[in-house]
């Protein structure tokens, strides 16, 4: 893989950031079904709108050429940041008016669109699109546009009149624990290559109608034909990458069973450790491809599961428990975990008490609690948008507010006519004045810049471990409470599981030994199959 830019190197490093910092969990899974010759064009669908392209650009590795709405180009400081990343600008019906867009229409620029990143592809060039068009907070993918399909087509003939390697349509799942909420968990999944069929004009290719051919010509009908065809196996592609459902009610009940499932097995196996995020979203994609099975050929069956997992989540919030709190009621933290939780917590916040949390406070609280109320105002209309509004509005006043903040602290801090070491201080600041007085004020500014930065994820780290603490103490008071109904909690939610557990031992699903992958434009469910 060629050295990328210098450009694109910096702004993806500052993605990684922002990405790290935002999530307190984020990776990638399956990159070895990344082509390692050709073009590659990723889709994948759209639920939290540009959190989705700095998620991808953070984690695929390689230079990637992103799709975005012209609009965008518009806004000042995030336009410039768009076309130093390589971002394309694509045309929609709904955003482009002749008062607007003299210069440009919604044809034109996607015909140029088109144009370029078939040639980006047909020379070993990734690109990323979202065939929706449109982000959403829909529980699944919505209609795919032809954009990716009209791609993938003009760069195979381009590949094939220059005896280029032709180009891969790779599908990508987005998976999101909540994206618009801080320190959330996130994955990007990769999917094997779509199978293309057979080019307009040759044995196997999709047939056009009689109406097409009446309207456009064998020619063209033929195009359209094709295109038709890859749009609608993307389109079930994009569903079964991000794991789809028919309401977000659906997927909460999935995500559910897929829970109490594994901390049954995590039981039965002697494991202590929760899943990582990985390994909970590979579980709820066999949960998906069993439940779809077996609502098409058992629905009672679905039903009355569905409605007894329903009724057990509904029980289990009642109380505020957790899954795996009903099976370790007896195993509930004991003296030796009480007086190390209490420990922690001391030993993280005697540090936060001091410079690392004042630093955190200082430099980048004022502009975190800002940005949530213009954040919210900002997604009234488009609440998909929430996250990223924060995000933006974020990062965008933290180096502000780190300029402005700093020269009152150093001032404070370093000049001699301080009226802060006229006070009687205690605790640290005392111990660094003879040497903090020694630099140069305005000096002490710029060193004060970045600290902030470095203050805050420190502050973050301590954070994270003082509440997994506090976990403790709070499990070790829920465990103690009598009016909970445990042994028919525990009753109830072993049956489940055991229910559960007997379905997917008795199908092959996905991550199984004997699995198999569906083909280009099937869905899990449909190489689901029973266990002989």
């Amino acid at each position: 893989m060629k050295r990328l830019p210098f450009v694109y190197r910096v702004i993806r490093w500052l993605c990684r950031q922002i990405s790290a910092s935002w999530f307190r969990e984020h990776g990638i899974v399956h990159e070895e079904c990344i082509p390692k010759q050709g073009g590659v064009l990723f889709a994948a669908w759209h639920p939290a709108s540009l959190i989705d392209p700095l998620l991808m650009l953070s984690l695929l590795p390689g230079q990637m050429t992103f799709v975005a709405k012209h609009t965008l180009f518009k806004i000042p400081l995030l336009g410039h940041f768009m076309r130093a990343a390589g971002a394309k600008p694509v045309y929609r019906k709904a955003d482009v008016t002749p008062a607007t867009d003299s210069k440009t229409s919604e044809t034109g620029g996607n015909t140029n669109l088109i144009d370029t990143l078939s040639d980006v592809l047909c020379e070993g060039g990734w690109c990323a699109i979202y065939p929706e068009g449109i982000s959403h907070v829909m529980s699944s993918p919505q209609k795919t546009k032809t954009g990716p399909a009209r791609i993938m087509l003009k760069a195979l003939f381009k590949a094939r009149e220059t005896g280029e390697e032709p180009p891969s349509l790779v599908p990508v799942g987005l998976h999101y624990s909540d994206a618009s909420r801080f320190r959330e968990r996130a994955l990007v999944s990769v999917h094997q290559p779509m199978s293309m069929p057979p080019l307009p004009g040759e044995e196997g290719a999709p047939t056009p109608t009689n109406e097409q051919i009446a309207e456009f010509g064998a020619d063209i009908a033929a195009e359209r034909a094709w295109v038709n065809a890859v749009t609608e196996s993307l389109g079930t592609e994009l569903q079964r990458s991000s794991q789809g459902l028919d309401t977000w009610e659906d997927r909460k009940l999935l995500w559910r069973a897929r829970g109490l499932l594994s901390v049954h097995r995590n039981r039965m196996l002697g494991r202590k450790t929760g899943a990582t995020y990985a390994e909970a979203v590979m579980g709820a994609r066999r949960a998906r491809a069993a439940w779809l099975w077996l609502s098409e050929n058992n629905p009672e069956q679905a039903l009355n599961l569905k409605s007894r997992v329903s009724n057990h989540a509904q029980n289990m919030d009642k109380y505020g428990l957790k899954e795996h709190e009903l099976y370790d009621r007896d195993k509930r933290p004991g003296v030796v975990d009480l007086i190390s939780a209490v420990i922690q917590i001391i030993g993280s916040w005697i540090f936060m008490a001091g410079l690392i949390t004042w630093g955190a406070l200082i430099g980048s609280w004022p502009p975190y609690r800002i940005s949530g109320p213009i954040a919210d105002r900002l997604s009234i209309k488009e609440n998909h948008t929430l996250g990223t509004h924060k995000i933006v509005v974020g990062f965008a006043l933290l180096p502000i507010w780190w300029i402005l903040v700093s020269f009152p602290v150093a001032f404070l801090l370093a000049a001699h006519s301080s009226p802060l070491w006229n006070l009687n201080l205690y605790g640290l600041l005392p111990l660094i004045q003879p040497y903090v007085t020694k630099i140069n004020w305005i000096l002490l500014a710029f060193i004060l810049m970045p600290l902030w930065a470095v203050a805050a994820r420190l502050h973050l780290l301590l954070w994270s471990r003082s509440v997994r603490s506090i976990g403790t103490l709070k499990q070790w008071k829920r465990l103690r409470r009598g009016e909970i109904p445990w042994d028919e909690l525990a009753d109830v939610q072993k049956g489940l599981a055991e229910t559960l557990n007997e379905i997917g031992q008795g199908l092959v699903l996905p991550a199984d030994e004997d699995w198999i992958e569906p083909p280009t434009g099937k869905d899990d469910c449909e190489s689901v199959f029973v266990r002989t």
